[in-house]
């Protein structure tokens, strides 16, 4: 591994940068991912493929023991292993700092002056069905002007109390403050399985894999008919079982070096007037119709079918015709039986979603 790398290390500053020069020395490895997580699992480092994959494709800082497992899959001596840690704890320390002293500063403006001027009243804020109470600064009114200071301190102390109950009691659960420096990557506690219905960072995660692999989807976090579809392709480009939902062996997969042909909307009705010289028009125009001359687009039916390409053959088509589905998303397969099924009858009307003149 080229040393340089390395040598940047202590210059960088913010969690960004050091990401940054992580994805640096992965990159300047040579190493795939997978590769790397085998060679981090062979010294003793858990580092899955998917893992490494969210944790370089963010800029928050990531955990020390993802650190040293990805260093030292990359061949980093202990020693510059340790430089590297000395870095990330400068950067952790900076940022709890100014998280502490921006607190200070809140609760030094916040803070009584030996004569409190009478509380202007304030405005109360509208309520909220939706939104569960929670704990924070109590409002001046439930503290009377002239109890003495010690007992409005216990009233306050009460009332946070009180909030703070009732927070649990509306949610189930007092959930612990987020520490958005460091890096929980989504996939140590996603659920066991991603299927269509779900929302939420993990299913986002799964979406920017896809988009990286080259199989644009929105990536919202929403699982719906889209991302599925998407997942299907993937999974048949690469001779995956298909199922349409990513466990952790999907989300490794995911991580890996898989990328689908480019394909753009351009490109593929350019070959679909090529193979059909005698209707370009038609043709391009039925191919628009099925797919939107998108070379990966899988189409599910309400009986669980589906159907596969440019031009979305069936899975009963498949199987006549002894072909996987990997290879009916092969556009230039798609387009030229599409031909073959034209070419027995000159006429687009094997395809329902043609809308002929």
């Amino acid at each position: 591994m080229d040393d340089a790398a390395l040598d940047l290390a202590p210059q960088a500053t913010t969690a960004g940068e050091y990401v940054a020069l992580l994805r640096d020395v992965r990159r300047r490895s040579g190493l795939t991912y997978r590769e790397v997580s085998r060679r981090a699992s062979a010294t003793g480092h858990w580092l899955p493929p998917s893992t490494l994959a969210t944790m370089l494709g963010r800029s928050t800082l990531p955990r020390e023991r993802t650190v040293v497992a990805l260093l030292t899959a990359c061949g980093t001596t202990a020693g510059e292993v340790e430089r590297w840690l000395t870095v990330r704890r400068d950067i952790e320390a900076h940022l709890s700092e100014r998280d502490r002293v921006g607190v200070q500063e809140t609760a030094t403006i916040t803070a009584p002056s030996a004569d409190p001027a009478p509380p202007a009243e304030p405005a109360a804020p509208a309520p909220s069905a939706d939104l569960a109470p929670t704990a924070g600064p109590v409002p001046p009114e439930l503290v009377p002007p002239d109890v003495p200071r010690p007992a409005r301190r216990r009233l306050r102390l009460a009332a946070v109390a009180l909030l703070a109950v009732l927070t649990v009691g509306a949610a189930g659960t007092l959930l612990p403050r987020a520490d958005p420096t460091t890096d929980d990557a989504p996939t140590d506690d996603c659920p066991v399985v991603l299927r269509q219905g779900m929302y939420g960072p993990c299913v986002q995660s799964l979406q920017e894999r896809l988009v990286a692999g080259g199989l644009f989807v929105p990536v919202d976090g929403w699982f719906g008919p889209d991302t599925t579809s998407r997942l299907i392709a993937f999974q048949a480009l690469g001779g995956l079982p298909v199922s349409g939902s990513a466990d952790g062996r999907m989300l490794d997969e995911l991580s890996g070096d898989l990328v689908a042909p480019r394909w753009p909307e351009e490109r593929v009705g350019k070959y679909v007037r090529k193979a059909f010289p005698e209707d370009p028009a038609a043709a391009v125009q039925v191919a628009r119709c099925l797919s939107g001359l998108d070379p990966y687009r899988v189409e599910i039916a309400a009986d669980g079918s589906r159907r596969w390409g440019v031009f979305q053959f069936s899975d009963v088509e498949l199987s006549r015709l002894g072909v996987d589905r990997r290879t009916a998303l092969d556009p230039v397969w798609n387009v030229w039986a599409a031909r073959d099924v034209w070419s027995r009858t000159t006429s687009f009307e094997h395809w329902d979603c043609a809308p002929l003149p």
